[in-house]
Parts: C-alpha cells; sequence; structure tokens
C-alpha cells in the first residue's frame, strides 16, 4: 500500500470514528429531550384532579420519559457496549408497555413519541454493535 492510499484510509477511519461518536451524541440527546417532553406532557395530563383508577397510563408515561431521561445521559457517558446493550433492551421495553397501553385505551395523542423513543433505543444498541464492529 503506498502512502497516497494509506493516507485515504486512515483519513476514511477517522471519519467514520467522528460519525459514530457524533451519532452517539445524537442519541443520547434525542433521548433526553424527548423524555423531558414526554414527561412534561404527562404531567400536565394528570390535572388538577385526583388520583383515579385509569390513570396508570400517565404514570406509566412518566416513568418511561424519566427512563429515557436517564438513559441519554448514561447513553453519553457509558462505553461498555454490554450495558448499552442492557440499557437499549431496557429502554425498548420500558417504552412498548405505553405504547400498547396508548394503542388499546385509544388514546394516541404521545404514541408516536414514544414509537420514536423505541427506534431511538433500537438504534442506540445498533450504534454499539457498529462501535465494536470497527
Amino acid at each position: 500500500m503506498n502512502l497516497y492510499n494509506k493516507a485515504i484510509y486512515l483519513g476514511d477511519n477517522r471519519l467514520d470514528a467522528s460519525n459514530r461518536k457524533l451519532s452517539k451524541i445524537l442519541i443520547g440527546l434525542l433521548l433526553m429531550l424527548l423524555g423531558g417532553i414526554v414527561i412534561f406532557f404527562s404531567i400536565f395530563a394528570l390535572g388538577p384532579t385526583p388520583v383515579s383508577k385509569g390513570m396508570e397510563d400517565i404514570y406509566w408515561l412518566i416513568f418511561a420519559g424519566g427512563m429515557n431521561v436517564i438513559g441519554g445521559i448514561g447513553y453519553l457517558f457509558i462505553h461498555n457496549r454490554s450495558i448499552v446493550l442492557t440499557l437499549a433492551g431496557v429502554l425498548i421495553i420500558v417504552n412498548l408497555i405505553p405504547a400498547v397501553q396508548q394503542a388499546m385505551s385509544g388514546n394516541h395523542f404521545l404514541l408516536p413519541m414514544i414509537v420514536m423513543l423505541i427506534i431511538l433505543a433500537v438504534a442506540a444498541g445498533a450504534i454499539s454493535l457498529w462501535n465494536e464492529s470497527k
């Protein structure tokens, strides 16, 4: 391999590494932002009324939003592949519960945001696997 090809090869690796870091930062920030929005809308959905029997959906939304904020912060600072994959799996499961509840109840207000959080959790796991394969 001549010097020119070697420089191009090294340049591609650096660019690939910066793309992976940028995607990791972007996914972490989006998890925190969307989780915060879900918490915000869920708290205002509670309203001033006392807690009724059908309010567990909102509590699941608040829990899922909080887990996404914590997961986004963790995703930015954790570099261990197995922990990141476990975190992604937990976020997928935690977000599936309110998604199914909203789909079954007919209340689809936050369903698109929850689906986006599930997709981001899948992307977090995929980026972790991508980082290890390179």
